[in-house]
């Protein structure tokens, strides 16, 4: 059943990266799609890029099945009441923002129990992002199923209890950060050791893009992979032990954990 033929139009309050990695692909939808920003001189140029109207309007959202809140938490419980009369009756609310709960939402909007939180993380961008849904309370199935197909429209889409949002977040919404953090001193490291920029970043993008695909493609762990690579007494090995006795497990464990924390400190505003 395609849900989204029930979605006519679709508001998204603002329109950042992220906002526009999801725009970008709602266009081969048949709905129509608003963003309502505060600079329409600065986001003119995506009507004639992505087909969409901008607008400063608020009272346009009134008019959508759908809104999507893609601002940033540390603004969003400042200016989210100011769109309460603009949302219709009903209408399905999804928020993208990192550790605001759909409660909250919901008592903003209280003229809608349809809330649902989402969090997509970057590689949204080039629709080949992960998203995590999850329902308020009082949402419906459809409703749910609608968020889905939305987000699927840049990359796969999970469904888990609210609960685990802040831990998902952890992982897949920053995890993309861990990777370019490696990717950059893997990047300075081979410099050091002599070869240039250019190569160092080529086969930096490249290694990086070659094990992604065999994790994705393969039924075996990401465990697995590595003892596969690590030769006994070979140099993948003396790599490894200087990993390990940095703690870099530890590290990672960690750094997931401060990701969480600052989730429900963002949640607690």
């Amino acid at each position: 059943m395609n849900t989204l033929s029930s979605v006519k139009k679709i508001g998204v309050i603002g329109s950042g990266s992220m906002g526009q990695a999801l725009i970008s692909g709602w266009t081969r939808s048949d709905a129509s799609i608003v963003a309502v920003v505060r600079d329409v001189e600065k986001y003119q140029h995506l009507e004639g890029s992505l087909g969409i109207e901008v607008s400063e309007d608020r009272q346009v959202l009134s008019t959508c099945d759908v809104v999507v809140i893609a601002i940033k938490p540390q603004i969003i419980k400042e200016i989210l009441a100011d769109f309460a009369p603009f949302i219709a009756p009903g209408a399905i609310v999804i928020s993208v923002a990192v550790g605001v709960t759909t409660e909250f939402i919901g008592k903003c909007f209280p003229q809608t129990n349809q809330i649902i939180k989402a969090m997509p993380n970057t590689p949204s961008q080039i629709h080949m992002g992960v998203t995590c849904v999850s329902g308020g309370q009082g949402s419906s199935e459809d409703a749910i199923a609608i968020a889905v197909e939305l987000m699927g429209a840049v990359g796969d889409v999970f469904v888990v209890p609210e609960a685990q949002q802040a831990a998902v977040g952890a992982l897949s919404g920053s995890g993309p950060a861990y990777l370019f953090y490696l990717a950059q001193y893997l990047q300075e490291g081979a410099q050091e050791l002599g070869l240039s920029g250019e190569l160092a970043d080529q086969l930096v993008r490249a290694t990086l893009r070659g094990s992604g695909e065999l994790l994705a493609r393969t039924e075996l762990t990401a465990g697995d992979l590595r003892r596969q690579v690590t030769s006994p007494g070979g140099t993948t090995q003396a790599a490894m032990e200087v990993l390990d006795t940095q703690r870099v497990g530890e590290t990672v464990r960690s750094a997931l954990a401060a990701g969480v924390a600052r989730s429900m400190e963002l949640g607690k505003g």
